[in-house]
């Protein structure tokens, strides 16, 4: 089965994340220092990626 959905910039710079039907299913939202912080649709932090020292990403789950 495959996932489907997509998202949309939201205000001030957040990543709003909607599934087939249109739902929101989840949020991200830029951090310090350039990181990423990824809510669910409850609000619970559920990932963070921080920029690397060598230009790539660390992603951390939670």
């Amino acid at each position: 089965m495959r996932k489907g959905g997509y998202s949309r910039l939201g205000v001030f710079g957040t990543m709003n994340h909607y599934d087939n039907s249109g739902y929101k299913i989840g949020e991200s939202r830029p951090g310090l220092f350039g990181s990423v912080n990824t809510y669910d649709s409850s609000g619970d932090r559920i990932s963070r990626s921080d920029k690397s020292l060598f230009g790539g990403f660390n992603h951390y789950g939670d």
